[in-house]
């Protein structure tokens, strides 16, 4: 991937990413206690449910996980491979690879058997 590809990817991505995030965090606490109910103005037991167990929900944010977390590991492998670490930028970028296919292939284990 190029550098200018996986920038405009990392970009992209971060912003929806974090509101993913912010949005399962909230909603998760949110099933768990009433403190965080009555503090959260929009969020009640069934919205909250909808959304943190939702597979709309999980499924968008693997997706947005996966994009970034890949575009930015190849931003840094080439950042390394740059400055004469073609070996340690090699090994980031297979190591990050393995791992997010790895959990691609979890959670799509779980959503298909599920």
């Amino acid at each position: 991937m190029k550098s200018k590809t996986a920038l405009k990817i990392v970009e992209w991505t971060s912003l929806p990413l974090l509101l993913f995030v912010v949005l399962y965090f909230v909603s998760g606490y949110a099933l768990t206690s009433e403190t965080a109910r009555q503090a959260s103005i929009i969020m009640n037991f069934s919205r909250a449910q909808l959304i943190h167990l939702g597979r709309a929900t999980r499924l968008g944010l693997l997706a947005l996980f996966l994009l970034h977390s890949y575009a930015g590991t190849e931003l840094l492998a080439g950042k390394l491979k740059a400055r004469g670490r073609t070996l340690l930028g090699a090994a980031v970028d297979y190591t990050a690879t393995a791992f997010l296919l790895y959990v691609l292939w979890i959670v799509l284990n779980a959503e298909l058997r599920g």
